[in-house]
């Protein structure tokens, strides 16, 4: 089976400070090993592709995103030739359709 090269887009290196950040507040060690959490779940989409839940499958919607949980939170990830690209690390919790730019917020 092949292995795909990732690329973390800069968003979700920033979600992913955002998320350290907060938990810090409270436990910074455990703010770390969610860090390390979810870096590490990039490394098992590089191996095992079929991991993650379609969000085309899931909600009916055309898109190419798949996601991960890593609970609480979600990897938003897309598999573009030999590469799985990360896109966005967001809060499960949290309208991230509407973050992902795939649905209008309700008024």
């Amino acid at each position: 089976m092949m292995k795909y090269k990732k690329r973390i887009a800069p968003a979700a290196h920033r979600d992913i400070e955002g998320i350290k950040n907060y938990i810090a507040k409270d436990k910074p060690d455990a703010a770390v090993k969610m860090a390390n959490k979810i870096y590490d779940s990039f490394d098992l989409l590089q191996d095992n592709p079929n991991m993650g839940v379609s969000l085309k499958k899931k909600f009916c919607i055309e898109t190419k995103y798949s996601f991960l949980v890593v609970a609480p939170y979600m990897v938003f990830y897309k598999f573009e030739d030999n590469y799985v690209g990360i896109y966005r690390v967001l809060d499960g919790r949290s309208d991230y359709l509407v973050t992902l730019g795939l649905k209008t917020k309700n008024k």
